[in-house]
């Protein structure tokens, strides 16, 4: 892949930046019809991929802060795409669980994942 000459000399921090915020342009660009954002859509694919989990695991596994993930989930829930449950081996814990609006959802941005990487690896070969 032959790179344009502002990106010959940029900084490897400097190139992640500008992709990260094309991509996220992007998953806006094609979430909006869905009126779900790039984060909301990583915690629902997180849970629909193992349903249960906690708080703690859904920010680990989606790279978010703890309160990020929080104030997502509870958009979610308000959304009635996630219900909260009382996890019943520990007290304090809660484990969150698709509703089956959330079901459907995912089932329509089917291609949504694959679209994604698709386009970073456009133009790239097997080596890169």
């Amino acid at each position: 892949m032959q790179l344009s000459s502002p990106w010959k000399t940029a900084s490897l921090p400097h190139i992640v930046t500008a992709v990260k915020s094309r991509m996220r342009q992007v998953a806006w660009r094609r979430l909006a019809p869905y009126g779900i954002s790039p984060q909301q859509y990583q915690l629902i694919m997180a849970v629909a991929e193992q349903d249960g989990r906690c708080q703690g695991d859904l920010a680990a596994c989606t790279w978010m802060d703890k309160p990020t993930a929080s104030r997502i989930l509870r958009t979610l829930q308000n959304r009635g795409l996630v219900r909260a449950e009382p996890d019943p081996n520990h007290g304090k814990r809660i484990l969150f669980h698709l509703e089956p609006e959330a079901t459907a959802l995912l089932k329509d941005l089917h291609g949504f994942r694959q679209y994604m990487r698709d386009r970073m690896e456009q133009g790239l070969d097997r080596a890169e």
